[in-house]
């Protein structure tokens, strides 16, 4: 997959997060695509407006292609999100998937604090991580989304 078609995948990425902005969600997006690079499942955050703390982007795009190909083994797809996952979403995307990019570092409130590439250094199905990727777009995404939210409270 060329540079570009993974910058086009991030940028798809901030806009499924925006959906999750105008919901009043977390800031987040989610694109599986196959090796060449066709998106075969998108997602946005619905914490909030689904009173469901684990309907995080990454999580519910899985259940997607899961649901797609009726297995829960993912070989040859591919990962993008917008920012970097939080340890749930990183494990949950452990499921055999070939690669996984993100825009933004990971936050530093994140709680626990355990980076993407942490959890897969200690996983027996690793999977080739590489971010941030338009990191300045996606974190300045992120920044005006946790504002939104801020306000809404």
């Amino acid at each position: 997959m060329t540079d570009e078609k993974i910058k086009q995948l991030i940028r798809e990425c901030r806009v499924e997060a925006d959906k999750s902005i105008a919901g009043g969600n977390p800031p987040f997006g989610c694109i599986i695509a196959d090796k060449h690079g066709t998106v075969v499942a998108r997602e946005h955050n619905t914490q909030n407006s689904d009173n469901d703390p684990t309907a995080h982007a990454e999580l519910k795009a899985l259940r997607s292609l899961g649901k797609k190909l009726g297995t829960r083994y993912f070989s040859g797809y591919v990962m993008f999100t917008n920012g970097s996952s939080c340890p749930m979403c990183a494990v949950a995307a452990l499921s055999h998937i070939s690669h996984y990019y993100y825009g933004a570092a990971p936050e530093p409130h994140m709680d626990p604090w355990l980076p993407v590439e942490q959890v897969v250094k200690k996983s027996k199905n690793p999977f080739a991580v590489k971010g941030p990727i338009l990191a300045d777009d996606c974190a300045a995404q992120i920044a005006r989304g946790r504002k939104a939210l801020r306000q809404k409270s």
